[in-house]
């Protein structure tokens, strides 16, 4: 029966999809355009160098090096193994999709297990730095300090997750710290790739070629998808349909809008929020968690580059959402701190106003869940070892 559904849902999507395209051209036009715009300006100019360096890096061992390096961190921190170091601060500095990327070259390049892989996704996905202080702190709010809040809660949330998680991780790191080490694991690993340079980079170059244009197919898929909701009216008439549930935490449309558009795609959901009259303490909130939620556009894009590994995706999709609430209830403490305006400041749900207290019910209760969920996947993890 499910399986039914599911086919009825797919050919009735692509139906829909067909006569949009056919009744609103313009709008199709439109949507291309915008996202191969925004892939052209913010995205292949960051991710393809990055893509060349970190697969030099992986190729001769320069991530080995680099892992051992910063394994004291590393290892205190997430009791993960060496490497984990090289894929998280590179993750942090270059954003997504670069950790799935990292993580299935050096999967492949049997560097970790498929465990390790699955573990390091959860907690090594970030948004790209300069898009947050850039696009978000200066083109949106014209202020630095925002960009500085959305990007500290956003790194915060995964340190926490990757914290968290090393609870549930069997990892043996008695290897003392040595440099000398570090570079014998950089050459014996260097010695394993018998390509010469020229062979190297042109396989490089091909695969990252492929990689950036699937993240533009995907980038131009879900923008399509937002914009057939939008003129189609959908999101207006889906809220009010929902009305008598929003209105039990005091959900307004532009909240629902916004969260809409960003559960899609997330540089769709912060210019919603953005566009909005919400205050300036609760749209940094928001814009906070749909940046670390990521948007389906960035699971796909992750996912598509992890097919070789078969990760379950269940796991990361309930670690963008610890990180999302993690990340929100950061923002949102730390705003009064880093804010270049006096804000007041509040400790508790009872200090809160009224208007903003729906976003502290939603976040409690998706806590309760994503809570359970790990603690059922630790117990049952503990029960087949």
């Amino acid at each position: 029966m499910f399986k039914i559904v599911k086919n009825l849902t797919v050919v009735f999507f692509i139906v829909i999809s067909m006569l949009f395209m056919i009744t609103d051209t313009k709008e199709v036009v439109s949507a291309v355009n915008h996202a191969v715009l925004l892939w052209t300006t913010r995205v292949f100019p960051v991710l393809f160098p990055f893509y060349i360096i970190t697969s030099l890096a992986v190729k001769f061992g320069v991530a080995h090096f680099i892992g051992d390096l910063i394994k004291p961190i590393t290892t205190t921190i997430f009791k993960t193994s060496s490497i984990s170091g090289f894929i998280f601060f590179m993750s942090l500095l270059s954003g997504n999709p670069s950790s799935a990327i990292l993580i299935s070259q050096l999967y492949d390049d049997k560097s970790i297990t498929k465990t390790e892989a699955q573990h390091l996704l959860n907690f090594c996905v970030f948004a790209n730095p300069l898009f947050i202080i850039g696009s978000i702190g200066y083109s949106y709010f014209n202020n630095s300090s925002v960009g500085i809040i959305v990007l500290i809660a956003h790194i915060l949330a995964n340190i926490i997750i990757g914290f968290i998680l090393r609870f549930s991780i069997k990892t043996d790191q008695r290897e003392p710290f040595s440099i000398k080490i570090a570079y014998q694991k950089m050459a014996k690993h260097k010695s394993k790739n018998f390509n010469s340079f020229g062979e190297t980079m042109t396989g490089i170059l091909h695969n990252g070629m492929n990689t950036m244009f699937l993240i533009c197919s995907f980038m131009i898929f879900f923008n399509l998808i937002i914009v057939m909701f939008s003129s189609s009216q959908f999101i207006t008439y889906s809220y009010y349909y929902l009305s008598g549930f929003f209105d039990l935490f005091k959900i307004n449309f532009n909240t629902y809008q916004s969260f809409f558009a960003g559960f899609f795609e997330m540089t769709m959901g912060a210019d919603k929020v953005v566009k909005s009259d919400f205050p300036i303490r609760l749209a940094v909130t928001f814009i906070t968690m749909i940046i670390s939620f990521g948007g389906l556009s960035v699971h796909s894009q992750i996912q598509s580059i992890l097919l070789k590994v078969k990760l379950k995706y269940m796991p990361f999709f309930l670690s963008r959402l610890a990180q999302m609430i993690f990340s929100g209830v950061i923002a949102y403490y730390i705003f009064p701190i880093f804010y270049n305006e006096k804000t007041e400041s509040t400790f508790f749900l009872s200090s809160i106003k009224f208007e903003n207290k729906s976003i502290v019910f939603i976040t409690l209760l998706i806590f309760i869940i994503t809570l359970f969920f790990t603690l059922l996947n630790t117990y049952k993890k503990q029960l087949e070892h």
